[in-house]
């Protein structure tokens, strides 16, 4: 297409001009499209405003589709608006670049005017001409200039600039994704324009389990993301809650579809709204919000799970329901009882998720039938109304560590003031898991520890309370027996308080037989029973056991302030039992020596239990409320101990050990003497054994041959270690015998005749028979085994008189090792009733060097390990280095003093 030309101007003004006439019908077209076009983005910001604020899915479907026909239409009505825009004109293009330029009489219009008359006219022409160059030098100052649309013309009152300053916030505060709530607008329902905004499902395990929650859907991911568990098995625990929350639905929401194992039918599950507080206890809770819905579903079976939102799936999972199997619990010792009324149990509980608490319960044993033939010699059976009977108090067991999965300890139970103690009852225990349940162990059949009363009194009033705890209807009879006791207390109730509580007791009950009133009566006679068997020691043993209880509950709460308190609470209550303790040990006015022993067993007690009582402050302050507990248990055992220690069981118990103590060492003391005697036996070996050597040195010098004298040392060395003897110890052996000779070679060699080991063995083997005989009076010791070292005595006795050395050490030897066995068999019993009786946990005393004390039996050297090589070859390193540093005379004295003394050690 040829551009227009400017009559009369040259080519190159022409095309400059063409140019400027182009960009300005541009300018001009945009100048004319751009109002028009802010009427389109008016309308499609105002319906983005209306998305991001989620107005659409509030909306009820026909008038969403009303107000998003209205947005289209009025969408379709600015877009034809703005496209019927007339294409500018050349001179409309002209015009506008003369109004921009600012050029007075319009330059480039009037350039296109042409002379009509007058043309042949010189000076018409002439004058023409240089108006045309006027025009011409005007043109070139012609600009075409920036498209202005002024858009205010037409929105006077700014309404594009509020729509932006709307928009900008809306979409920066809006959550989720901005192209998904613009979208909201064209789905009518789930049904109808498939999948839903937001789909976020998960399950939660009960808080019991300490399990972290599985996400099924995550509505963050698009539901093709690897991410979504969509059709997936999963194993979640019993009683976990299912919940699926679904965003941007209409009012029918999302729903779960649930088909239990042996189910025909699913079960549908749809969102409701709660009916006041009733929905958040039941198993079932639903929320439906108006653009929320929420279904939440408790999983107590295997079931396939549907979730679904109209007629779209939006996800299938198969769940397997993890049983929570009962708690199990047993005993793992059998039950025993203290003569204080307590009884220890032992036990174990575990659970798949936690034990939470244990108890112990107990059921009378109905009595067996009686015979009809002794029914004469029964009482007369009760008659009249009888109160309901009391259950039995339920004991609980402290766990050490509430929540653990296994539990492997033993607890002491203060069981005396219960109504059962000293009856037939049946007992098992009771485990509570962390989600509720409880575990039973097998019933066992047993006579209830119960406590030994010593005071005629108190053995009395013990029976009246049994009898009231067993039946009301032995009120009567309890009340005559009371008032008997009571009528001439001169003699045999020498504490005013006693009588006074008896007389309100027995007032008590003559005018009330009502449940509350024996119940007190239970409890006060009771106490008063303790009283007049303990004296104030009961009231003091009872503030005790209520400190160690406040301590045991501060330390399960952890409150370093209480746990301060509570600390010297006990130790001044555990003062003021041990002060009372003491004064009812001096009231008994035992022997001496009884009362020497009581004060050896007293003064260990109290050791421990100010080495207990440093050890639980210390726990307690680090936190280890384990331990804590553990150490708080092992103290109230040893109270126990300390307690039964002033009993006459407990005194014929320690008269029987000092007898065992005492033939433990007599047969200590024999051990030594025949190892003694084994040693003499082997030197007097060796001795011939040197002197045939050399006998055979001589003649081997002349020619004979040595053969006999290296199998000769070969048996020897032989039966050396047969009797457990070394080389090296030989060696030392001989060396020993080498010094020792030194001293005195005549009366010592006499002794270590064959005559004299012969009648040292029959001495000895004399004193083993009347050893063996005092043992099997006793009851202790091993018969058989002290039999075996008597008849290995006889055989060396014999061996010895033939001059057979060899066979005598040999038997010497078994004998001596029977005699080990059988003294050590007497320790590990003594020390094993000793722990019954004294020491923290049962733990046997031993000194600085890990050796038992003397108190638990003669150490044999089986508690201290033998070095191995390695051990030795470091003792010879050690050596060289102390003998080295004490020929440093630098070094200072002091140092040099203390190298010596290990040196003198060694």
């Amino acid at each position: 297409m040829a551009e227009p030309q400017i009559p009369g101007a040259g080519p190159e003004m022409s095309r400059t001009f063409a140019r400027k006439v182009r960009l300005s019908t541009l300018a001009l077209f945009f100048e004319r499209l751009w109002p028009r076009l802010w009427l389109l983005l008016g309308v499609a910001m105002l319906f983005a405003i209306l998305s991001f604020l989620g107005l659409w899915p509030n909306l009820d479907v026909l008038l969403h589709k009303i107000v998003l026909l209205c947005f289209a239409a009025g969408a379709i009505a600015a877009a034809i608006y703005a496209v019927r825009i007339p294409w500018p004109t050349r001179d409309e293009a002209i015009r506008r670049i003369e109004r921009r330029s600012n050029v007075p009489h319009r330059p480039a219009t009037s350039y296109e005017d042409t002379l009509t008359s007058g043309a042949a006219n010189a000076d018409t022409s002439a004058l023409w001409e240089a108006h045309r160059q006027r025009l011409a030098k005007a043109i070139q100052r012609l600009k075409v200039g920036n498209p202005a649309p002024r858009t205010d013309r037409f929105d006077p009152w700014a309404l594009r600039g509020l729509l932006l300053l709307l928009l900008i916030p809306i979409a920066a505060m809006a959550t989720g994704n901005l192209g998904d709530r613009l979208a909201a607008a064209f789905r009518f329902g789930a049904a109808e324009q498939g999948p839903p905004a937001r789909v976020d499902a998960w399950v939660t395990p009960p808080p019991y389990t300490a399990l972290p929650p599985v996400l099924l859907a995550d509505g963050s991911k698009p539901a093709t993301d690897e991410g979504q568990e969509h059709g997936k098995f999963f194993e979640v625990p019993d009683r976990s809650l299912l919940t699926l929350r679904g965003v941007g639905f209409d009012g029918s929401g999302v729903r779960l579809e649930v088909l239990a194992d042996g189910a025909t039918q699913p079960v549908v599950v749809t969102p409701e709204k709660p009916k006041g507080s009733d929905a958040a206890n039941a198993p079932v809770s639903n929320v439906l919000a108006s653009n929320v819905s929420e279904v939440r579903y408790e999983i107590r079976k295997s079931a396939r799970v549907r979730a679904l939102a109209g007629s779209t799936e939006l996800g299938l999972w198969t769940f397997d329901v993890i049983a929570d199997e009962l708690p199990k619990i047993a005993l793992t010792k059998d039950i025993s009882g203290t003569l204080r009324g307590s009884m220890r149990v032992a036990y174990k509980a575990e659970d798949d998720y936690g034990v939470q608490s244990a108890e112990v319960k107990v059921r009378k044993v109905p009595p067996p039938p009686v015979d009809p033939s002794k029914a004469w010699a029964q009482p007369p059976p009760l008659t009249g109304p009888r109160l309901p009977l009391e259950p039995p108090p339920v004991m609980s067991l402290r766990i050490p560590r509430p929540g653990a999965k296994s539990v492997d300890t033993s607890a002491l139970l203060e069981i005396g003031e219960n109504p059962l103690a000293g009856q037939r009852v049946q007992l098992w225990l009771e485990a509570t898991d962390v989600g509720g349940q409880i575990g039973r162990s097998k019933p066992i059949e047993l006579v209830l520890p119960s406590r030994r009363f010593k005071n005629p009194l108190a053995r009395a009033i013990v029976e009246q309370r049994r009898l009231l705890a067993e039946d009301s209807r032995y009120r009567p009879m309890v009340v005559r027996a009371l008032d008997a006791l009571t009528m001439e207390p001169q003699g045999f109730i020498t504490d005013d308080g006693v009588f006074l509580g008896m007389r309100a007791i027995f007032h008590r009950l003559d005018r009330d037989g009502s449940r509350e009133a024996i119940n007190s009566s239970i409890s006060e006679l009771w106490q008063i029973a303790l009283k007049v068997e303990d004296g104030d020691l009961s009231q003091a043993e009872k503030a005790l056991k209520d400190a160690q209880d406040r301590l045991s509950d501060a330390i399960q709460k952890g409150d370093d302030k209480e746990i301060q308190d509570a600390m010297a609470d006990l130790k001044k209550k555990l003062n003021d039992y041990l002060n009372e303790m003491q004064k009812n040990a001096e009231k008994e006015n035992p022997s001496p020596g009884d009362q020497q022993q009581n004060d050896q067993a007293d003064q260990l007690g109290q050791q421990d239990l100010d080495q207990m009582m440093k050890d639980l402050e210390k726990s307690a302050r680090e936190g280890s409320r384990e331990e804590a507990e553990q150490m708080l248990s092992e103290m109230r055992e040893l109270m126990d101990r300390l307690q039964s220690a002033n009993s006459p069981e407990a005194r014929a118990q320690q008269q029987r050990a000092q007898q065992m103590m005492k033939k433990l060492n007599e047969l200590s003391d024999l051990t030594g003497k025949q190892q003694q005697l084994m040693d003499d036996t082997f030197r007097e070996r060796r001795k011939q054994e040197g002197q045939g050597g050399s006998q055979q040195d001589q003649q081997g010098s002349e020619g004979s041959p040595r053969t006999g004298s290296k199998g000769q040392q070969g048996q020897g060395q032989q039966r050396d270690g047969q009797n457990g003897m070394q080389p090296d110890q030989q060696g030392g052996g001989e060396q020993g015998e080498g010094q020792q000779g030194q001293g005195g070679q005549g009366g010592g060699q006499q002794r270590r005749g064959k005559g004299g080991l012969q009648d040292r063995q029959a001495q000895l083997r004399n004193e083993l028979e009347k050893l063996k005989k005092d043992l099997q009076q006793m009851g202790a010791g091993d018969p058989d085994k002290l039999g075996n070292a008597q008849d290995s005595m006889s055989r060396a006795e014999d061996a010895l008189k033939q001059g057979d050395l060899d066979e005598a050490a040999n038997e010497q030897g078994q004998a001596l090792d029977q005699m080990r066995q059988s003294a050590q068999q007497m320790a590990e019993q003594m020390q094993k009733n000793a722990q019954q009786r004294i020491g923290r946990g049962g733990s046997s005393p031993r000194d600085p060097f890990g050796r038992p004390q003397r108190a638990q039996g003669p150490d044999f050297g089986n508690s201290v390990k033998v070095p191995d090589a390695i051990d030795a070859q470091r003792a010879r390193e050690i050596l060289e280095e102390l003998r080295k540093r004490s020929g440093e005379s630098l070094r200072p004295p002091d140092e040099l003093e203390y190298i010596d003394r290990l040196l003198k050690r060694f």
